[in-house]
């Protein structure tokens, strides 16, 4: 072990968060690491330095983004960072801090990252007593966003168990498809549409279904999670490290299936190295996002941008998921000063619906901008500073008013194939009907006929 390397990495930490760091030394310190080859902890060590909101900030502040990304992502693939790596380095560093909210009526349940990581371990266990066959096991998941949920995907994705996040949206025919292209040996099944779809197709398949809730509605072979649960005690022979050395940088990891509007659905697949290196490019696309953050979240996680942005970009930044009570507008409004966000990542329509809530409760022509800012603090929680509009069309207006009222709201493309997002405006660049300039790590080209070309370690084969 390079003892030398070792020290310089833990003095940059420490350098990091006292706001004393520079360029010069970040490349110095990424180009060793890459020149002598120090073994995978010495590089996860560099990583962890790296998720730093005031490294992100040096870097992009330097304009060496990319010559910086490029260094990163190589040191991903040599070290093997992926999903499992990077959580169980957060539980480390952040412990007791909260990692996810969970909003049920006006209460406010928290899980930490230290906790988070124990039950990702014990979800690991869980599943490796359902792989008693020769077969690797592929799961499947279909539920709206809750706990249970999510702890089945992290443990797949922390332990190299590959995993399918379904569509809600999804019709019995489709359904069918993908659970026979992506051969689920088990599925996990939460909340009332999930079930109704579930119970349309069941009595095709020889598959065992895991209830994540309402377990008697459940037609078919069903397990209650409680017992799916329990059952972590059977586990034998699971090391925690030794399943995170297994889990293969390169191969398809998880497959996301994108709405078959006019065909069958498309599954898209990602490997570790897709998604861990996107999460670098996206802090680099948004130096001003750090643990101190708190998303409010409702997208579905069977969508690139609530399973990869909101989710993973939380945990990578050590900041804090809230899970929306639901979807719904009236909701949502609820959840707004029970969690106090300052991130909301939204569909351009909720960004209308609070506009318009305003514009009836104020005369939005004639008052002044602190009155207006208040009224919007007191719906939105005292917190929110950050936003973003994608998968639609919102008004220029819209976008201005919101960045002359205290709440940075940006626009983006994206597509499922690039990990989620493509371009961005960046913070306080907001240009009028744009979608902003391409993020980090990725290479764009408009072909001959139009059509949007893009590669980057992030952009799936």
């Amino acid at each position: 072990m390079d003892t030398g390397l070792q020290n310089r990495i833990n003095e940059s930490i420490s350098r990091a968060y006292k706001g004393n760091l520079n360029t010069d030394a970040l490349m110095r310190l990424v180009n060793d690491c890459l020149d002598h080859s120090p073994d995978k902890k010495i590089i996860h060590q560099f990583l962890d330095l790296a998720h730093i909101q005031s490294v992100a900030k040096i870097i992009t502040e330097a304009k060496v983004t990319e010559e910086w990304l490029e260094r990163i992502v190589r040191l991903i693939h040599l070290s093997q960072y992926h999903t499992g790596t990077m959580i169980e380095q957060r539980a480390k560093r952040y412990g007791d801090k909260t990692v996810f909210n969970m909003i049920r009526g006006d209460d406010l349940h928290t899980l930490s990252y230290s906790d988070l990581w124990l039950k990702i371990q014990m979800t690991g266990k869980a599943l490796s007593v359902l792989d008693r066959t020769e077969k690797p096991s592929v799961i499947g998941l279909l539920t709206y966003n809750q706990l249970n949920g999510v702890l089945v995907d992290l443990a797949c994705l922390s332990f190299g168990i590959r995993v399918i996040p379904i569509p809600l949206n999804s019709t019995s025919e489709h359904l069918s498809f993908i659970l026979k292209q992506s051969e689920v040996t088990h599925i996990f099944v939460g909340g009332k549409t999930a079930i109704r779809l579930w119970n349309e197709v069941h009595h095709n398949y020889d598959i065992l279904v895991i209830a994540l809730n309402d377990t008697s509605l459940i037609q078919g072979k069903v397990m209650d999670w409680e017992i799916f649960f329990e059952n972590r005690d059977r586990s034998q022979n699971f090391d925690v490290d030794q399943r995170m050395s297994y889990v293969p940088m390169d191969r398809t990891q998880t497959i996301m299936y994108t709405s078959g509007s006019t065909a069958n659905p498309k599954g898209i697949t990602f490997n570790q190295s897709n998604i861990i290196s996107k999460r670098f490019a996206r802090a680099l696309a948004l130096p001003d996002f750090g643990s101190e953050d708190i998303f409010l979240c409702y997208l579905p996680l069977f969508h690139t941008f609530g399973r990869y942005f909101e989710l993973m970009g939380s945990i990578f930044w050590g900041a804090t998921y809230s899970f929306a009570e639901s979807p719904a507008f009236n909701s949502l409004l609820k959840d707004f000063p029970i969690v106090n966000p300052s991130i909301f990542i939204s569909i351009p329509k909720r960004w209308v619906q609070l506009y318009e809530m305003l514009e009836k409760q104020l005369d939005m022509d004639s008052e002044d901008n602190e009155t207006i800012e208040t009224k919007l603090k007191s719906i939105t929680g005292r917190n929110l500073k950050w936003g973003l509009s994608a998968a639609g069309y919102l008004d220029p207006d819209i976008f201005k008013f919101y960045q002359s009222h205290g709440v940075n709201v940006l626009s983006g493309y994206g597509m499922t194939e690039a990990t989620g997002g493509i371009t961005m405006t960046p913070p306080t660049e907001y240009i009028i009907d744009s979608v902003g300039i391409a993020l980090p790590g990725i290479t764009l080209k408009i072909a001959y006929d139009g059509e949007l070309c893009l590669k980057g370690s992030y952009v799936t084969d």
